[in-house]
C-alpha cells in the first residue's frame, strides 16, 4: 500500500472513531493543548504580521483557531490536507486561507514557513522511511529562524495497531539539523483520563502523560 493510501486509510478510521472523543477529558486535553502550543510558539518565535504557518495534515481545520490565537492571519496560515471531503470542509469554512491539497511530499509548496506544523499526523504514518522523508520535507521548506511544531503520542496502544507511536528519540532523530529544541510531555493519557473525566487536572502528571509537545528551531 502506498503512503497516500495508508494515510487515507488511517485518517478514515480515525473519523468513523471520532464520536468516541467528544467528553470532558477532550475538553481538558483540548484546552492544556492548545495552551501549551500558544506557549511555546511565543517562546521560540516573534510572531508578526507576516509571519508564517504551514500545519501539514490539518483535517477539518481543527488547529485554525489556535493559529489565530497564536497570531498568525488567514494572509499568513497554510494549510496542508490529504482528504478530499476534509478540503471541501476547509475552504467551506475558512475560504481565505490557503489550501495546499494532497500529498505533501508531492507538493511544489513554492515557498518557506516560519512554523511548520503537525499535530498526530506522524503516528499515521508506520513505515520508518515514509516518516523521514515528510520529516526532511518539512525542514527543508522552514525558513532559516523558523520552528517545526510537533504534538503526537509517544506510547503505542495495544488495542490498535493502525497507528504507531514516535518516540521522543525517533523525534529527535528526525530533526538531527535543529539548533534549540525543547520537548515536553502533555496529555493525560486517554484511558485513563476518559475514566476521571472533570478530574482530569488531578491526575494530569508528567508520569501518566502520552504526547509530547516539541519545537525545533533551524538556525
Amino acid at each position: 500500500m502506498s503512503l497516500q493510501k495508508d494515510i487515507e486509510e488511517q485518517y478514515r478510521k480515525r473519523l468513523d472513531k471520532s464520536i468516541l472523543y467528544n467528553s470532558d477529558y477532550s475538553s481538558f486535553a483540548e484546552e492544556e493543548r492548545c495552551a501549551k502550543i500558544k506557549q511555546l510558539v511565543k517562546e521560540y518565535l516573534n510572531v508578526s504580521v507576516s509571519s508564517t504557518i504551514l500545519e501539514i495534515g490539518a483535517g477539518q481545520g481543527g488547529n485554525i483557531q489556535l493559529m489565530y490565537d497564536m497570531g498568525f492571519t488567514d494572509k499568513t496560515v497554510f494549510i496542508n490536507e490529504l482528504l478530499p471531503e476534509r478540503v471541501a470542509h476547509v475552504k467551506k469554512n475558512y475560504p481565505t486561507v490557503k489550501v495546499f491539497d494532497g500529498n505533501a511530499l508531492e507538493i511544489n509548496f513554492d515557498m518557506k514557513f516560519d512554523c511548520v506544523f503537525q499535530s498526530t499526523v506522524f503516528t499515521s504514518i508506520l513505515k520508518e522511511k515514509d516518516r523521514l522523508e515528510l520529516a526532511d520535507k518539512m525542514w527543508n521548506i522552514l525558513k532559516p529562524g523558523g520552528i517545526i511544531l510537533w504534538y503526537d503520542f509517544i506510547y503505542n496502544n495495544p488495542g490498535n495497531t493502525d497507528v504507531k507511536k514516535v518516540s521522543i528519540t525517533e523525534v529527535k532523530r528526525l530533526f538531527l539539523a535543529a539548533g534549540k529544541t525543547k520537548i515536553i510531555k502533555v496529555t493525560l493519557a486517554p484511558p485513563l483520563g476518559r475514566r476521571v473525566g472533570k478530574m482530569y487536572n488531578l491526575f494530569n502528571i508528567p508520569l501518566l502523560r502520552s504526547h509530547i509537545l516539541g519545537v525545533f528551531l533551524k538556525k
